[in-house]
């Protein structure tokens, strides 16, 4: 024999409706609530999309203006290489492609740093001897 069922009265469908009304709502207040964090999530991805491209822009800018200083500076010590002697500008002022790969690296560029100094320490001293 199947179940009996309830009879539903008014009041359980006043309830059941009142219930569905209530979450209905809910999911409505969750989707708008979830709609703008994602534009306000979309804005912002944007807006560092920008920022990141001036300041790229702007790292072009100074590598270029850095260069163009370390020219300068190579030409106007080369103009006065007879009191410079003894010293390789050229190595001193290596591009920077060698420089950011010795930045990751930490030590070695310590290490050549050091060597460099005491190559040029002890040329000096024996220059002074003569």
């Amino acid at each position: 024999m199947p179940p009996k069922r309830k009879s539903t009265t008014d009041e359980e469908d006043d309830e059941y409706r009142r219930k569905r009304d209530r979450n209905n709502q809910a999911v409505k207040r969750s989707r708008v609530k979830s709609k703008m964090k994602t534009e306000e999530t979309q804005q912002r991805v944007n807006d560092l999309r920008l920022k990141n491209q001036l300041l790229e822009d702007k790292i072009d800018n100074q590598k270029k203006e850095l260069k163009f200083l370390k020219e300068l500076f190579i030409t106007q010590a080369q103009a006065k290489a007879d009191k410079l002697v003894g010293i390789n500008l050229n190595e001193l002022l290596q591009d920077d492609d060698n420089d950011d790969n010795d930045e990751d690296e930490g030590e070695p560029s310590k290490k050549r740093a050091k060597e460099q100094s005491k190559g040029e320490g002890s040329s000096s001293k024996s220059r002074s001897r003569r």
